[in-house]
């Protein structure tokens, strides 16, 4: 099932103010991961990894957007990225790599606190201003609107595309990560998993 066609007008004009919706707190606030099981009439619904299904309201001006697969070769200086990081050994170590398209540049750009898993981990969003290769890592040199990062990223680490998503990719069975808005009531952002891959939020 996808989207009907009435709720692609307003999320079409939506991606234009993607960057002012999702800034960096905007973007860090209640996650909900899991498979999306129907989509209709600005209402989506999803099965959480508890088995548990939720019926979420869209915002008239929520974003969708698209992860693909990608790999090692992506990750070039100039690139905004975001990353997942934990610290290991006094540094940090990337779990997963977003490569934005350049559209995107600036989305939630910052460093700031992320709910992977259990452990802290930071989510940070920034501009690759060096890479260097380490061994069969690189290690990358980063820089965001107060403030730099330094970040290694291993070879294990999940790489992905993200771009901003047509309508018809919010189809029944696809993985979706979403924002909800501060007060919980809507979703201000749909992160798409493309077939077979899982956002890896």
């Amino acid at each position: 099932m996808l989207m009907s066609r009435a709720l692609w007008v307003p999320i079409a004009a939506a991606t234009v103010l993607v960057g002012v919706l999702l800034s960096a707190p905007a973007f860090a606030q209640a996650h909900i991961r899991g498979t999306l099981t129907a989509a209709k009439d600005g209402t989506i619904s999803v099965q959480t990894a508890k088995g548990e299904t939720v019926s979420i309201k869209l915002a008239n001006d929520a974003g969708l957007f698209l992860v693909t697969k990608a790999d090692m070769s992506a990750i070039q200086s100039g690139k905004f990225v975001g990353i997942t990081s934990f610290e290991q050994d006094g540094k940090r170590v990337a779990r997963e790599v977003h490569v934005f398209d350049e559209s995107l540049r600036g989305l939630a750009e910052g460093h700031y606190p992320w709910d992977l898993e259990s452990k802290p981990n930071m989510m940070t969003n920034a501009n690759i201003s060096k890479v260097e290769e380490v061994g069969t890592d690189r290690v990358l040199m980063l820089n965001y609107k107060g403030g730099e990062q330094t970040i290694t990223i291993p070879t294990s680490a999940t790489v992905v595309a993200f771009d901003k998503a047509p309508a018809d990719q919010l189809a029944v069975g696809r993985k979706v990560f979403i924002v909800m808005k501060k007060d919980g009531s809507e979703a201000a952002a749909v992160v798409i998993g493309a077939e077979g891959v899982k956002p890896p939020m």
